[in-house]
């Protein structure tokens, strides 16, 4: 088991992955494997409840209570600088504690033959409403979601991909607290993109309307309209266009998803009554 630990410390060291937040994540999970099971009173709990219900019942803090990580480093001949340590305790003592997270490391070490895990089941998902604007749902936008469970309030930062539309829903895996013999369930976002009073979206599209007086569309002119983006265009409509008439506004519409290229804009010229 020692070598298995020395092999994955040296491999997730954060000083051989500097700036990734995945080998921070990981090397802190072996550590957190090494902490229970290197003590007898915590590997006779893990033996006895199964791993699930064990990280149910069991936090960060009761985990590492009465663990030296600096022993852990010196333990494998690993470096162990301030800045080092630091990164991980900031992972242990954060209120981002995602229950599944650590699973891949710390489920398969230590077990006894024939020890299983008691949970049976994942938890109820849970689903929830999220707003945005169209400006938000056409390029893409962070939003802070916030819901009450069992264990308290959970906050998460949620990820709108850009060309998102109305119905679309969005899964957050192993966010949902489960009860002591579950699993974390998933938050389920269902996008609703709010009217915008301007701008309206078909397909990769974006359409608006311009209104100008009769006798600007009679002789012709060249006004300045702001794209859903916040860009500023300079237009050029022809002497003797007609109220009704279309102008195509190449790539300055909706992004195409996996793509490079975005939809038009379509502006439809309006005269004043």
């Amino acid at each position: 088991m020692k070598k298995a630990y020395h092999r994955l410390a040296v491999m997730w060291h954060p000083d051989r992955n500097p700036g990734s937040q995945m080998a921070e994540e990981r090397f802190k999970a072996i550590a957190e494997a090494y902490a229970v099971l290197s003590d007898p009173k915590k590997r006779e709990r893990y033996d006895e409840l199964g791993h699930d219900v064990f990280r149910n019942e069991f936090d960060e803090r009761d985990i590492f209570h009465g663990f030296d990580l600096a022993d852990l480093f010196k333990e494998f001949g690993l470096p162990s600088d301030k800045d080092t340590l630091g990164k991980l305790l900031d992972l242990i003592d954060s209120d981002e504690h995602d229950p599944a997270r650590l699973t891949e490391f710390f489920a398969g070490f230590g077990q006894k033959p024939g020890a299983r895990s008691r949970t049976k089941s994942k938890g109820p998902d849970l689903a929830l409403p999220v707003q945005v604007t169209l400006k938000e749902a056409v390029y893409g936008t962070d939003k802070a979601v916030a819901f009450n469970s069992a264990k308290g309030v959970v906050k998460l930062r949620l990820t709108i991909p850009p060309a998102t539309a109305s119905g679309d829903v969005l899964v957050v895996p192993g966010k949902v607290p489960g009860n002591r013999n579950q699993l974390p369930g998933d938050v389920k976002v269902t996008v609703n993109v709010a009217k915008d009073p301007n701008f309206e979206r078909l397909g990769a599209n974006l359409l608006t309307t311009l209104t100008l007086s009769r006798n600007e569309l009679k002789i012709g002119v060249r006004p300045e309209l702001t794209t859903l983006e916040g860009k500023t265009l300079r237009l050029t409509v022809p002497p003797g266009t007609t109220s009704g008439s279309k102008l195509k506004v190449a790539s300055h519409g909706a992004p195409v998803p996996g793509k490079t290229a975005k939809g038009d804009l379509i502006v439809t010229l309006r005269a004043e009554d």
